[in-house]
């Protein structure tokens, strides 16, 4: 059975398809140029969080800064094109951690290119 990562959770809401491939192990990630730039933005911008913020691989998930000090899970993206998404994958990401006794726990949507910041929360609903 597939354990549920973030980047499922993330195609679940982009495109169905690419979540079954992705499932499947039927991947494009290593050679699509919208990958490589979101890591390269996410590799240059914000360069004092490796010494502030620590990075958390649990249950299929990685979290590339989560500062532990405040609780707040810091997810960087190249654009809002697809904010829906991303504001689900990072409610996963906090389920997660919840789910493992970390509580309290909030989001910060970071894109740095558009200089937008968004506070996300996981609530009931």
């Amino acid at each position: 059975m597939q354990q549920v990562t973030g980047t499922l959770i993330s195609y679940y809401f982009y495109c169905k398809r690419r979540m079954w491939l992705h499932a499947n192990d039927i991947r494009f990630e290593d050679t699509s140029e919208d990958v490589a730039m979101g890591r390269l933005i996410e590799d240059s911008t914000y360069l004092q969080r490796d010494s502030n913020y620590e990075q958390i691989e649990l249950e299929g998930i990685k979290i590339d800064f989560y500062d532990h000090k405040n609780r707040i899970i810091h997810e960087t993206k190249k654009s809002p094109k697809f904010e829906q998404t991303h504001i689900w994958q990072l409610k996963y990401y906090m389920y997660i951690l919840l789910r493992n006794g970390i509580e309290g726990v909030t989001g910060l949507l970071e894109y740095p290119t558009e200089r937008k910041t968004h506070k996300i929360e996981l609530t009931l609903e």
